[in-house]
């Protein structure tokens, strides 16, 4: 039997912040990579309980030069690899501009939606995890679930920004994976 579009369970998680740590947001080298802690677990959770994970990447390492595709897709593959240890899988990759890029929320949301429409995925069974308003308010534009967790840039996200209608807030992704597989 195969699934139909209202049975694909989709989680997009933001890179910086929610999956991986980049402190300063300029992290450039493979290398230098991690994973926040526990959020390869949590994706590996997640992906056991059904969901299937795609990761939001802004596109800042290269429009300040600071990286080549190239270098950003062994940034990813080392994200990838550590979430592959971990028992988890990462579908798609989907790229954004840069936070402060004119029109973010609106091309951000187009990238949504093609990911909705090439994993085959409705925007009601799918939740967007980020830390920063801009991310979230491309999910709401989307039509998805925002979640806004406290790690990365959340908390001051939280402080200082309004947030999306419906904007459901957790403490990290690991609180997240708890709540959606349990």
């Amino acid at each position: 039997m195969t699934a139909t579009l209202r049975d694909v369970k989709l989680l997009i998680v933001d890179r910086d912040g929610v999956v991986s740590r980049d402190p300063d947001g300029r992290t450039a080298r493979a290398e230098d990579w991690r994973c926040m802690p526990g959020s390869a677990a949590a994706i590996a959770r997640l992906v056991h309980g059904g969901w299937r994970v795609a990761m939001m990447a802004d596109r800042g390492p290269l429009a300040r030069g600071a990286s080549d595709m190239s270098g950003l897709v062994s940034m990813h593959a080392r994200l990838i690899d550590e979430i592959d240890l971990a028992g988890g899988r990462v579908d798609a990759v989907l790229f954004v501009p840069a936070p402060d890029a004119p029109a973010r929320t609106a091309e951000a949301a187009a990238s949504i939606e093609e990911t909705l429409s090439r994993m085959q995925a409705a925007p009601e069974s799918t939740v967007v995890v980020a830390d920063r308003a801009a991310d979230l308010d491309a999910a709401h534009a989307a039509g998805c679930r925002p979640m806004l967790v406290l790690s990365g840039h959340g908390r001051d996200t939280f402080c200082s920004a309004t947030l999306p209608p419906g904007t459901v807030v957790r403490v990290d992704l690991s609180a997240i994976a708890a709540e959606l597989a349990p």
